[in-house]
């Protein structure tokens, strides 16, 4: 009967969302993935975490149409993923402190911006975020809908990025602009590092 009781409060308090329980509850989870006690996913049926990613404490992500989280990427402190649409975060990629990836919007012309009001007086504007290979987002910064973050890309502290990054470049500011070219790793680096791990069975986005 206790045992019970405390199954009923877990699932009322949200435990059943949070940390290692979340990982039963995956399509799919990859070897020694860490995610940390406090972390949340919503909609966790739909997320598949890769090989060795990691996520850190007081991070929220709802997994919402899709969610892919590629192998060694590691999503920091108080993260938020959310919006309900598709997310792509490919292999090594660093996701700072308090950045915000958000997959929709608001219609905000001619309709009421609240969901909890009648269907035909609400429109929510849905786009996919792809976040490719290597690509570094700093901390505090806010990804709009639609947005790709090229292979290798630097989004500066504080971007605000409404806009496509190209690869290796990288990004400052509000809305975020190019200030310069990241220096890509040296061939004998990135010999070693296939060397050391298996980079195959990517989860690689089926959305456009």
């Amino acid at each position: 009967m206790e045992r019970t009781l405390n199954n009923q409060n877990n699932k009322l308090s949200g435990v059943e969302m949070m940390g290692d329980n979340i990982k039963k509850e995956l399509k799919f989870c990859g070897k020694d993935v860490v995610l940390h006690s406090l972390v949340k996913i919503i909609r966790a049926e739909n997320a598949e975490l890769d090989d060795y990613c990691r996520v850190l404490d007081y991070t929220f992500i709802d997994a919402g149409k899709s969610l892919k989280i590629g192998k060694h990427s590691m999503i920091t402190w108080y993260v938020l993923i959310e919006g309900g649409g598709d997310t792509y975060i490919g292999d090594r990629v660093f996701i700072g402190p308090g950045t915000k990836v958000l997959t929709s919007t608001y219609e905000i012309q001619g309709y009421y911006s609240a969901e909890f009001v009648p269907d035909e007086c609400h429109k929510i504007n849905y786009c996919s975020i792809k976040i490719m290979d290597d690509a570094y987002i700093g901390a505090n910064c806010v990804l709009m809908p639609g947005v790709t973050i090229g292979e290798g890309a630097v989004a500066g502290a504080n971007s605000l990025v409404n806009k496509d990054l190209e690869p290796w470049g990288i990004y400052v500011g509000t809305p975020c602009k190019r200030i310069g070219t990241r220096e890509r790793p040296s061939a004998e680096m990135t010999d070693k590092l296939y060397q050391d791990v298996d980079w195959g069975n990517h989860l690689v986005p089926n959305f456009e």
